[in-house]
């Protein structure tokens, strides 16, 4: 049986609607978490591991080969927590920087698919308070829960994975730190204590998955550095690329109805032009889709099955064809 963890009172929460008044915000904001919470008491499950955990890390492995340093800190961690008698989902905060469009944040979406618990991307590029964290005092007229009251709330698992996409490009006044929530939530001790400003009730936040993603560290403050482990994470070379982009290419396979129409593999020379071009990971599946249909216009199919070539694939940078002569885009 998983372990339940008390992560709301809802006593108090119960005590806090019939002291105040029905139109007020806090009043409003615990009925409406009463309502998230449902017949749990706020007693919340902890999702655990799967006995295949490690070897769909493997699997992950091949998917995003140049995310081998952050696949093993997971493999590590991990195993650690299945000496756990619940095999509780655990790991400590990681923090994955490298350039953009490297695959940050689809490694982020694949790990969420094989860690089965509750997942909640939060983006703060351009978030300028803390509320949306740590929400907002009911004193003031939008005054509600933050996002990780919400994500424990509505997912109902007391371990939810929560990635933070994008913490090096929060702005805003210094006096409102969109990162200020984070001193607390990162080190259990304090999460356990947890107050959210819009429900003014201690909430154990202290099992929650925490991953985040940025550019570069030099515009996060180093007390938020120092509560993460943090991977570099480079672009992929060659041999990586070529891993990546059959990947991609599978994927398309298996989600999409025509899939299976198409050829277990791309051929060398479409492959190398791929690898040529030097298009973002994010943006390949797009371009490789689009290729897929000029495959299909031409309506030639070897074996039952469509073969994709190299002039099928013409990809798109800033929104503009790329012309090319054999392998050279100008």
């Amino acid at each position: 049986m998983p372990e339940l963890i008390m992560v709301f009172d809802t006593e108090k929460m119960h005590y806090m609607l019939n002291k105040h008044d029905r139109k007020s915000n806090l009043y409003r904001n615990h009925d409406r978490y009463l309502s998230y919470l449902g017949d749990t008491c706020g007693l919340l499950p902890v999702s655990q591991l799967s006995a295949s955990i490690l070897s769909d890390l493997d699997t992950l492995a091949l998917r995003f080969p140049n995310f081998a340093e952050a696949i093993e800190y997971y493999r590590e961690q991990f195993a650690l927590a299945l000496m756990n008698q619940h095999l509780a989902i655990a790991a400590n905060p990681l923090l994955i920087v490298g350039p953009p469009g490297v695959g940050k944040t689809a490694f982020c979406r694949a790990l969420a698919e094989i860690v089965d618990t509750y997942f909640d991307l939060v983006s703060l590029s351009g978030i300028i308070a803390g509320f949306v964290l740590g929400g907002m005092s009911s004193n003031w007229a939008d005054g509600k829960p933050g996002r990780i009251a919400e994500a424990l709330a509505r997912g109902h698992k007391a371990n939810p994975l929560i990635m933070l996409d994008e913490i090096d490009k929060c702005g805003g006044d210094k006096r409102y730190d969109p990162l200020g929530s984070l001193y607390q939530l990162l080190e259990k001790d304090t999460a356990a204590v947890f107050v959210d400003e819009g429900l003014e009730l201690a909430i154990d936040c202290s099992h929650i998955l925490w991953l985040a993603t940025a550019n570069a560290c030099e515009l996060i403050p180093e007390p938020i550095i120092s509560r993460f482990t943090v991977i570099e994470v480079k672009s992929p070379n060659s041999d990586q690329m070529a891993a990546v982009i059959r990947s991609i290419y599978q994927k398309i396979r298996q989600q999409h109805p025509w899939g299976l129409q198409f050829s277990d593999d791309l051929q060398p020379a479409l492959l190398e032009k791929i690898i040529h071009s030097q298009l973002e990971p994010r943006l390949l599946q797009r371009e490789l889709i689009a290729a897929c249909g000029k495959a299909a216009l031409r309506n030639i199919a070897e074996d039952g099955k469509h073969s994709v070539c190299p002039d099928d694939f013409v990809p798109r940078k800033n929104g503009k064809r790329l012309a090319t002569i054999g392998f050279i885009s100008y």
